[in-house]
């Protein structure tokens, strides 16, 4: 056989090899179309990510043109994967709520990398159930009480740096030291880690890890599984072989191996706060008696998952709390009518007793700052792509009959600026979260999703909300911040993952108040 003929046969082969693939990807686009759902028409490898990620336009815009065009419930594709969004607030709760048995899972992961399998992230089905079960008390009110006191010492911390910055006249950029204050926290709570991030962001190993890690979050092994599935299999083995997932997580995972295996030996060693409480929720599942250990003993968490969790979580608790932070400052700081009466009822709660720290019971009793933390959350919600769940069977959504595994995502960003639940809604106003607000008590329970909701919301929501409060209370008892020359307006956004972060610093002024100012 002459070379010609070989090189013949291995084009032909090429040939045909490429008319079945581009078939079977038209088979793919075809979901929608199959089932009478409009959807955004795909290119032939990209569906239309190279919409969504590279037409220079955030995610959110693009997604609410979307909406504009095909209506509450359309799909789209990224690679060969479809994607419904769905914007009608019955049919989200049918997804999140009422029906959760059929969409208690996220979508499966593009590439099974360690460690991301074994978190509330990437587990699945029952295995997802028994972790969360655990984990659950992890964040529980009693607990929320003990992590109150290492949030103060970091916040502490804080506060001498934005008094440092405005006795030399600087003015604060609010999103870096707020990036060094949640993950000094969550590095101490969830990882036994003290870090030197608020004091020296630039030498800080771990700080300059964790800014990697997410910078190069989505990578080209991601995108190429997205396109090819062919290659899903190989990214994963190379992921986990070669440690793609960062010395940052190489970081985490040598470093917690360390502490759980001398927490274990040594009672004395032990301290308050998430590690240790998943470590004890694991063990205590043995407590009880002889058939009871035979019955629960697949719910116990291996060290993998706890690892794992801890590693999710201080991922979870550093950037969206930062950005959450940075974002209300700027709001109390551009709309100082608001700012004032806050300071006014955080000076009432901690007259009596002059204290310069305050506590969970002292946070509750803050009405008003729950309800300017709460409009704020509604304008920049923490995540805006992350709210996504995958039918476990065929299943009627409403007025389409929607495939086995079709992922399903709920456009946050849209519902909490849409003025057909939120009047004006590009507003900052916190009387919308006021007890006294009619409108609130007949307010569909869908429109507010800052945390998720139904059984898989945000484990962390407590934590994320004590942080933030105890933080911004301490901020306006202490300094009045003010908008100055170098302060964006209006903000301006990127989204690299599923937060959404200011594209530029956030410089405020702050300014000491005096003891007795009103």
């Amino acid at each position: 056989m002459g070379v010609i003929t070989l090189v013949l046969i291995l084009l032909a082969a090429v040939l045909a090899y490429t008319v079945i693939w581009v078939h079977h990807r038209r088979q793919q686009h075809a979901v929608f179309s199959r089932i009478g759902i409009p959807y955004v028409p795909p290119h032939l490898i990209y569906g239309s990510n190279h919409i969504l990620r590279g037409s220079g336009k955030m995610t959110i815009d693009v997604i609410g043109q979307w909406l504009q065009q095909y209506g509450k419930i359309f799909g789209y594709y990224i690679g060969w994967k479809p994607t419904l969004v769905v914007a009608d607030l019955d049919l989200i709760k049918t997804v999140l709520i009422k029906d959760f048995h059929n969409f208690s899972n996220r979508p499966k992961l593009v590439i099974n990398a360690q460690p991301v399998v074994n978190t509330l992230v990437g587990l699945r089905d029952q295995r997802w159930k028994d972790v969360r079960s655990v984990l659950a008390p992890t964040f529980s009110m009693v607990k929320m009480k003990h992590m109150a006191g290492i949030m103060n010492e970091k916040i502490n911390v804080l506060m001498k740096i934005i008094e440092e910055k405005s006795s030399n006249g600087e003015n604060v950029e609010m999103y870096s030291i707020f990036q060094g204050l949640t993950l000094d926290v969550i590095s101490e709570c969830a990882l036994a880690m003290k870090t030197q991030c608020q004091q020296k962001q630039n030498k800080d190993e771990m700080f300059k890890a964790v800014r990697e890690f997410l910078k190069n979050a989505i990578n080209p092994a991601i995108l190429l599984a997205l396109y090819f599935p062919y290659f899903a299999s190989l990214m994963s083995f190379f992921s986990n072989r070669l440690a793609l997932s960062g010395r940052m997580t190489r970081m985490i995972i040598d470093h917690l191996k360390g502490v759980i295996a001398v927490r274990r030996q040594d009672i004395d060693t032990r301290s308050v706060d998430v590690l240790q409480l998943m470590l004890e929720a694991a063990e205590s599942r043995y407590q009880g008696s002889e058939d009871d250990k035979v019955w629960i003993k697949h719910k116990l968490l291996t060290d993998e998952e706890i690892i794992a969790n801890a590693w999710v979580f201080m991922l979870g608790g550093f950037e969206t709390t930062a950005n959450s932070l940075t974002y209300t400052a700027y709001l109390l700081a551009t709309h100082p009518e608001v700012q004032q009466r806050l300071y006014e009822e955080v000076c009432n709660v901690t007259k009596e007793s002059e204290k310069v720290t305050l506590t969970y019971e002292d946070v509750q009793q803050l009405k008003y700052l729950d309800q300017v933390f709460s409009e704020s959350l509604r304008l920049y919600p923490p995540v805006v792509t992350f709210i996504m769940r995958e039918s476990a069977d065929d299943f009627k959504l409403g007025d389409y009959l929607i495939p086995k595994d079709l992922s399903i995502l709920v456009p946050i960003w849209q519902i909490h600026h849409d003025p057909e639940y939120w009047p004006d809604p590009h507003t900052f106003d916190p009387e919308r979260f006021s007890m006294d607000n009619k409108a609130m008590k007949t307010q569909h329970p869908m429109c507010y999703l800052p945390f998720g909701a139904g059984p898989r919301n945000c484990p962390g929501m407590r934590f994320a909300q004590l942080e933030a409060k105890l933080t911004l209370a301490r901020i306006v008892k202490t300094f009045r911040l003010e908008v100055c020359e170098d302060t964006p307006q209006p903000l301006t956004f990127i989204i690299p993952t599923v937060a959404i972060n200011p594209a530029k610093k956030v410089f405020l002024r702050a300014v000491p108040r005096c003891s007795n100012q009103q």
